[in-house]
């Protein structure tokens, strides 16, 4: 089982496609949704906001 923690991007990142912060943090997510097979994707929230996002992948064997 992989863990990889995906820290929320930065807010220069949002300046330089000048688009909404949030809109990077659910990029952010579906992203790691799409990069993995199975698992799961965490989010963890502090006073209300997104401030770390879990990637865990697993590997099936068969």
């Amino acid at each position: 089982m992989e863990t990889k923690n995906i820290m929320v991007s930065n807010p220069d990142k949002a300046l330089e496609k000048k688009s909404d912060p949030s809109r990077i943090i659910l990029e952010d997510i579906l992203k790691a949704i799409k990069e993995i097979d199975h698992g799961s994707v965490q989010i963890h929230i502090q006073d209300g906001k997104i401030i770390q996002i879990d990637k865990i992948s697993k590997l099936r064997m068969r």
